[in-house]
This record gives structure tokens, C-alpha cells and sequence, in this order.
């Protein structure tokens, strides 16, 4: 039996904590997923929102370090400004650069990335790629045109290129910083990777996934990529946003008007939520009832 899991029995008769931490937090939907998680399994533990601006974040992580606090999740602005907070990175979220799950062990915080594995178990449930019996996803043949280069985009990237892609295109309006993610994805994989401003260079390849890691679309009716240039890929192209609320954005409704595959962020978020509750309570996670809580 693990130490996490003699921990959680230990403690059965006080109510246990974990929560998110970011800013804005109030609109996410975590708590739901999690919360239905922990009921599920009888772990006595509740779900919290965790409202932190950047003047509380030092103290925050400091109240991780209670007895009775498994971790958190962290979403924006905190992901990339927690590392030296923590006392150990596990190595994927040190070359991405951000952490989106700590978990409390052993009197340590220990800090992880999700983001990466969640969105290739996502795309593995909507048959791209191949789950292995390993429980990694292998992304051979494909190409993969990344829209952005900011703190989503950067898991993406290296997610993705670890899943044996083809080659990655990485299109941002502001070409340095697409340039600058390219060159710290080469120092560690040997995969084709190309930087773009200008989405009318972009060239249709067979096996094509679009994967959207901008904010575009979450608050005003927009797409990250001209619909003439969306229109020049082939219909068997999947087209991924990893916006979730709205479910629906003008990306995805452009691409099912062209008839492609497509699918909103719901799934990673699915994805991401229970490989964060595994590592939280060294439990497999109940990923029906979590995906049940979404609905």
C-alpha cells in the first residue's frame, strides 16, 4: 500500500483539502469534476476555489504546506510564477515551464504538468493517435498546426512532439515568441519544428490536426485563423479548441462547415482533472463519473 494512500486512511476522519489556484477562478469548472471524484470514492476531501492574485501567491503556497491539504490545481496567470515556490519539479513541467498540479508529499510540494498528457489523451479519445498499452499516446504521421506560443501553447508543444508527431508548425502573431518555443523544443527533441507569423504560408499536409492554445474565441466572437486559410486543408482535418465555454467558437463552427472533425477543450480538461486527482490520492480516477459531472 502507497504512502499517499495510508495518508488518506490516516486521515478518514477529518475532512481533507484541495483547490485552484489562479485569477480569475470563479468560472471554472474544477470543482465539479473533482468534487464528483472524491464522493465517488469515499476520499473525504472537498474541492475549493482558491481566488489568488499575484500579491497573495507566496502566501497561498505557503498554506499547501498544512497537514491536511493534498495540493492544487493552478491556472492562469500563476503557472509559470509558482515554480520557485515549490521544493521539486517533476522533469516535464521543468522544460515546459509551468505547473498546473502541485501535490503535497511527504512535507514537500511537489510541482507537475497535466496540461501535456491531458491533451493527448484527449486526442487519443477522439481517434487521433494510438493509445499504447503503456498508457502513452503515440501521435506518429501526424502534423500538427499549434496556434499560439503563450503558456497553453507551450504544453501543447511539448506534449505533442513527445508523441513521435511528424512535424509542428507553430503559428503566433508575434513571430519571436513562436521562434523562441521552437528553439527550446529543439534542444530536446529532434522533431521538424516551424515557426509562422503569417497563416497564409501555412501548407495542407495529409493526417493534419489544427489545435487552437490561444485565448481567441473565450471572450468575443473570433477565430485565430482566417476561415480562407482554414478552407484550404482537407475535410479529413481534426480541428481542436481548447476553449470549453463556450463549447461552441467561430473556429469550430467554420471548421464543421467545412466539414472537418472537431472538438472542444472539454476533453482535456476531462483528461488533465483525473491524471491531477491520481497524483493527488495515488487512486485511479473514476474518469466516467468525471466526465458525467461535465455534462
Amino acid at each position: 500500500m502507497s504512502t499517499k494512500k495510508t495518508r488518506l486512511q490516516r486521515q478518514a476522519t477529518r475532512e481533507l483539502r484541495v483547490g485552484l489556484i489562479g485569477d480569475p477562478v470563479a468560472h471554472s469548472f474544477s470543482p465539479r469534476l473533482q468534487q464528483a471524484a472524491l464522493d465517488a470514492l469515499n476520499i473525504p476531501a472537498r474541492y475549493e476555489l482558491w481566488h489568488t492574485p499575484a500579491s497573495e501567491l507566496l502566501r497561498r503556497v505557503h498554506s499547501l504546506c498544512s497537514s491536511d491539504c493534498l495540493g492544487a490545481n493552478v491556472t492562469i496567470p500563476h503557472k509559470q510564477a509558482i515554480l520557485p515556490l515549490l521544493d521539486k519539479i517533476d522533469p516535464l513541467a521543468a522544460n515546459i515551464g509551468a505547473v498546473n498540479t502541485i501535490v503535497h508529499r511527504d512535507d514537500y510540494l511537489h510541482g507537475y504538468n497535466t496540461d501535456a498528457p491531458g491533451l493527448l489523451h484527449a486526442l487519443a479519445e477522439h481517434g487521433i493517435g494510438t493509445l499504447k498499452a503503456d498508457n502513452q499516446v503515440d501521435l506518429t504521421g501526424y502534423t500538427v498546426i499549434l496556434l499560439g506560443a503563450g503558456g497553453a501553447a507551450r504544453g501543447a508543444a511539448f506534449g505533442l512532439v513527445s508523441a513521435g508527431i511528424a512535424r509542428l508548425i507553430i503559428l503566433n502573431r508575434h513571430l519571436e515568441r513562436a521562434q523562441l518555443l521552437m528553439h527550446e523544443l529543439q534542444r530536446y527533441y529532434t522533431c521538424p519544428i516551424f515557426s509562422l507569423n503569417d497563416s497564409t504560408f501555412l501548407v495542407p499536409n495529409s493526417k493534419s490536426v489544427i489545435i487552437n492554445a490561444t485565448s481567441v474565441g473565450l471572450h468575443e466572437d473570433a477565430s485565430p485563423l482566417p476561415v480562407e486559410d482554414l478552407a484550404r486543408f482537407d475535410a479529413d482535418t481534426f480541428v481542436y479548441d481548447m476553449i470549453y465555454n463556450p463549447a461552441q467558437t467561430r473556429l469550430l463552427t467554420q471548421a464543421r462547415l467545412l466539414g472537418m472533425r472537431t472538438a472542444n477543450g472539454i476533453s482535456m480538461l476531462l483528461h488533465q482533472g483525473a491524471l491531477a486527482f491520481t497524483l493527488w490520492t495515488n487512486q485511479p480516477a473514476p474518469l466516467e463519473v468525471m466526465r458525467a459531472a461535465l455534462l
